[in-house]
């Protein structure tokens, strides 16, 4: 976007933006102005106009290189993630001028339009986390010693020590000295400090010759499954379990004491790879070896929870430094996906492999599709002929302690005139919602409690419409080509406390409703909106096929080149896929290296 008020023949859009908010103005060039190290006539309006230019930060000697593309014309466009802008490392601080350079040759600092002088303070940002104890500012301002003003970005982390107790007596020191060693020597430092000795310990004393081993593991579940259950299946279907040793620690808070903490060190040391499917806090504390490949399969196929550190500076935010930055891949189900993922972890694109999601392998395959439906109405006869109807919101609250969700919004005898003799409503609540739902005992034959059933995915073939909200259960429903219907009464509450990845009314494969009465209506009237659901698809899975958990073995774990077939699909023949001494085709035209040599 030019300034048209402007005379000056290089202006041009600088575009600053963080995780959360985007500040945009008109920066010029300085004709006759500081800090060139080239010819001032750098760069040159055909310089500008052929994209010829880029762009670092410069503080003193320190310098940054900018990420800058070319709109066209003179305008270029400057995008800062400020949380992963260098490698896996936040914005530096610093007092940072933006400077344009041209083969090796640096032009001018640029200044910022000063008619639009009064929009500076409102493009400053301020991020709280670490509960409230450190902030991490962004602010734009101009220097004071020239003529015009060069802009400046000032980026610093601020931090809040807590008030500094009073001394007490000697006598009282004396009296409370076992207290006070005992608290010492169990404190959070200590307790990490003695994990990762031991870590350390394991991993330096594993017997040689041994197996490869895969530790298959999380903190927010009692058991396998998921993504990570499929590749476990996999890889034994494949015969690679004669090949790798598999170990497992699944736990949950309410599970978690210092016999599984220790135990799950110790499997964490013995590892050479570690596959999670969601937040892993014990990552915060260890430091891992750098040889053990982290892959997050995360559970969540497309959600529109803003997470990790889409999330920074609001409710819920990560520290600068987190687990999520300990991956060395993580796995989604399309190209669409990858910037998505890597803003999320704090990680780079490169390291964000778009493989599909194991689970959709078992959630399209017809055999057990078959098998599941047998199953379901083997369980449950007098549901059979029936039109089912699934209600399955996500959670409210912070996580596992007190996710609850508001019973209340729920209609239950409108609903239960709705159904009628031939439908039928499974409530099917997140785990995190510990309260029954209060069906009362007279609605109980039309409205139903499923939320005991074993797997969500198997209840999904057996259902003709689905309910929900935030949740990524839509992401496996959508390759059903069955109706979806979103009931998000708090969807303006909740964007503004949890946030979402993208626009939520855009993204739904579904009519969104705002009230229970908007929600009735469009089941009455069959208004689901089923468009919104092809183009859901088409932008969340690359592959619609049941070889993803193969695509994540071969190309993680084997370090066959990502982007080669794999078994069932492609040129290669399983017998040549199988064979460790065999030499995979790459059908994208490219000799990409191994896994293992693009490892983050």
């Amino acid at each position: 976007m030019e300034d048209d008020s402007s005379d000056d023949p290089t202006a041009l859009e600088v575009d600053v933006e963080s995780t959360e908010a985007e500040a945009e103005g008109v920066v010029e060039i300085p004709v006759a102005q500081e800090i060139a190290t080239g010819p001032s006539t750098i760069p040159t309006l055909e310089d500008i106009e052929s994209g010829a230019v880029e762009f670092i930060f410069v503080d003193k000697k320190r310098v940054q290189r900018a990420e800058a593309t070319h709109l066209g014309g003179r305008d270029y466009e400057i995008r800062i993630n400020i949380t992963r802008f260098n490698g896996r490392r936040q914005f530096p601080d610093g007092t940072w001028r933006i400077i344009p350079r041209v083969d090796g040759q640096r032009g001018k600092a640029a200044t910022y339009d000063i008619a639009s002088a009064e929009n500076i303070p409102s493009l400053s940002r301020v991020f709280m986390y670490d509960a409230n104890k450190t902030g991490y500012t962004i602010s734009f301002g101009f220097s004071e010693a020239e003529d015009p003003p060069i802009l400046l970005m000032r980026v610093y982390q601020l931090f809040r020590r807590g008030k500094k107790p009073k001394k007490p007596k000697l006598s009282t020191r004396i009296k409370r000295y076992p207290s006070a060693l005992r608290k010492r020597l169990t404190s959070r430092k200590n307790k990490n400090e003695t994990l990762s000795s031991f870590y350390s310990y394991v991993r330096n004393h594993r017997p040689e010759g041994r197996k490869p081993r895969i530790l298959f593991a999380s903190e927010q579940r009692p058991r396998i499954g998921g993504n990570l259950l499929r590749i476990r299946d996999r890889m034994i279907e494949r015969g690679l379990d004669k090949d790798f040793e598999f170990s497992e620690s699944f736990r949950i808070p309410s599970t978690s004491d210092k016999r599984s903490t220790l135990r799950a060190v110790k499997l964490l040391a013995e590892a050479d790879f570690v596959f999670i499917d969601d937040y892993f806090a014990m990552f915060d504390s260890l430091k891992l070896a750098k040889d053990c490949t982290i892959v997050q399969v995360w559970h969540a196929g497309s959600g529109f929870k803003a997470v990790g550190y889409s999330r920074f500076g609001n409710y819920g935010s990560p520290k600068l430094q987190n687990a999520h930055r300990r991956y060395t891949y993580a796995i989604t189900g399309s190209k669409h996906l990858v910037p998505v993922y890597a803003e999320v972890f704090g990680i780079e694109e490169e390291a964000v492999v778009p493989t599909g999601l194991p689970r959709i392998d078992s959630f399209l395959d017809p055999d057990r599709t078959e098998q599941v439906e047998q199953d379901f109405y083997r369980e449950h006869p007098d549901l059979r002929g029936k039109r089912l109807i699934l209600f399955a919101p996500t959670f409210r609250g912070r996580g596992i302690k007190d996710g609850y969700y508001d019973f209340d919004k729920i209609d239950f005898q409108a609903l239960y005139e709705y159904c009628g003799d031939d439908s039928v409503v499974l409530f099917r609540m997140h785990h995190f919602v510990s309260k029954s739902i209060p069906i009362p005992p007279e609605y109980s034959d039309r409205l139903r409690d499923f939320s005991h059933f074993p797997d969500g995915n198997d209840l999904l073939h057996n259902v003709d419409l689905l309910i929900t909200d935030y949740s990524s259960i839509i992401y496996e429903y959508s390759l059903l080509e069955r109706p979806m219907l979103f009931f998000a009464y708090d969807k303006d509450v909740y964007s503004t406390t949890r946030g979402f990845h993208r626009d939520y009314v855009d993204t739904a494969p579904g009519k969104v409703c705002g009230t229970f009465d908007e929600l009735l209506t469009a089941m009455r009237d069959e208004d689901y909106e089923q468009w919104r659901r092809e183009k859901f698809v088409r932008e969340n899975f690359d592959h619609v096929d049941t070889h993803s958990a193969d695509r994540v073995i071969d190309w993680l774990i084997l370090g066959r080149p990502i982007g080669t077939p794999v078994e069932g699909e492609g040129v290669i023949e399983s017998q040549a896929l199988n064979d460790p001494s065999a030499e995979a085709t790459d059908t994208t035209g490219t000799n990409a290296p191994t896994v293992k040599e693009n490892a983050s």
